[in-house]
């Protein structure tokens, strides 16, 4: 029974971690479907929702107001989640451009605000993102040559993170981000992503459907995009940009946060897991999301059975070394991740047993029954 476990367990977080990206990219590149693209610029409605981001929303609104867009095609809006500093202020006085003000009593939660803003918008295109990313110029022209195709619903942009100071936390999430990007960029080829990052992202008004508030729209709304027999991709040159965490428990506590969301989103939304009615899309959803959220149950299910069988064969001695090399790894990257210290062989080691404790963590808060429908600004 054990040797059965193990290689099951691995089998698994193997496929998860490996197989299923090389897949994606070989059947992108064989069978990957193009997006008929055109320069046609359309009316876009940029909302920003925002809970008490006075430190950040006038550096946002510098931001929106450079793009490469002409003014009298865009709508900038900011959405408060019931803010209680001088968001609201800041944003309603700024004097580049106009901007909406759109106040949400009794804090919502993000998905609630979005909502809100969509139905009081008036572009043709939405464009979500976050009062702390910064778009680069360009950006938002990017995403919206992408809707001349009809099959568009929604459209994710490429986010980079970027480091301020040079540690584990910064280094590893960079190394994460990357590997991502490659794999959502195969999946968007293949067919459509299974969601967008939260920090820039594009939809159809005429496709958006209200999302419950209690779910992560980043997630949920590719799932409202299939729903509708449309696609979300990804458009690799809208990029836009984030620093990364500094500190690993604050890292720890965001990824945390976004598990529990996730998970709830996959829970009520599991009529997409069922691959007879959503083929592809479910298959991408069970690889990579329901198996890297169980990853950390079959890495503790593969360490258990490892230590039954080292009696069995040196080889399983010698995989046991490795597991704890790893976790050893981790917790010596943890312990130095504050510091500017020059042990880049940590940092991928410690970025990977950090997402699996926040994906640990985060399945057990759900099953206790925490949702984090609203957030605090980390940044």
């Amino acid at each position: 029974m054990a040797l059965i476990v193990f290689w099951i367990c691995c089998a698994l977080l193997a496929y998860s971690y490996f197989l299923y990206p090389l897949l994606v990219g070989i059947l992108a590149k064989r069978f990957g479907t193009p997006v008929a693209g055109d320069n046609v610029l359309r009316r876009v409605t940029v909302i920003v929702t925002a809970y008490n981001e006075a430190n950040c929303i006038r550096a946002k609104l510098d931001n929106l107001a450079g793009l490469e867009y002409p003014p009298n095609l865009i709508q900038i809006m900011v959405v408060s989640d019931g803010s209680t500093d001088s968001t609201e202020e800041i944003a309603a006085s700024y004097e580049v451009r106009p901007v909406r003000v759109l106040r949400v009593d009794g804090r919502q939660g993000k998905t609630a605000c979005q909502n809100a803003a969509a139905g009081a918008a008036d572009g043709e295109i939405l464009v979500f993102t976050d009062a702390t990313t910064q778009l680069q110029p360009d950006a938002i022209r990017a995403m919206v040559r992408n809707f001349a195709d009809p099959q568009i619903g929604c459209v994710g942009g490429r986010l980079k993170y970027v480091s301020d100071v040079h540690n584990m936390t910064g280094s590893g999430g960079e190394a994460y981000w990357n590997y991502e990007m490659r794999l959502r960029m195969g999946e968007s080829s293949l067919g459509s992503l299974i969601g967008v990052s939260g920090c820039l992202y594009a939809v159809r008004k005429s496709a958006y459907r209200p999302i419950d508030p209690g779910l992560i729209s980043d997630f949920a709304i590719a799932m409202r995009i299939q729903e509708l027999g449309l696609r979300t991709v990804l458009a690799p040159d809208a990029c836009c940009y984030e620093t990364t965490l500094e500190d690993g428990t604050r890292e720890l506590s965001m990824r945390v946060r976004v598990g529990v969301r996730s998970l709830n989103a996959l829970v009520h939304e599991r009529r997409f897991l069922n691959p007879l009615k959503y083929g592809l899309f479910a298959w991408q959803l069970w690889s990579h999301k329901v198996l890297r959220y169980a990853s950390p149950f079959l890495w503790i299910g593969a360490l258990t059975a490892n230590v039954l069988l080292i009696s069995y064969h040196v080889a399983y001695l010698a995989m046991f070394i490795g597991q704890c090399a790893i976790i050893v790894a981790g917790i010596a990257g943890f312990m130095v991740q504050d510091r500017n210290h020059n042990l880049g062989l940590l940092a991928k080691p410690y970025y990977f047993v950090l997402t699996n404790l926040a994906s640990l963590i985060a399945a057990l808060r759900f099953l206790r029954g925490e949702r984090m429908v609203v957030w605090t600004p980390v940044r």
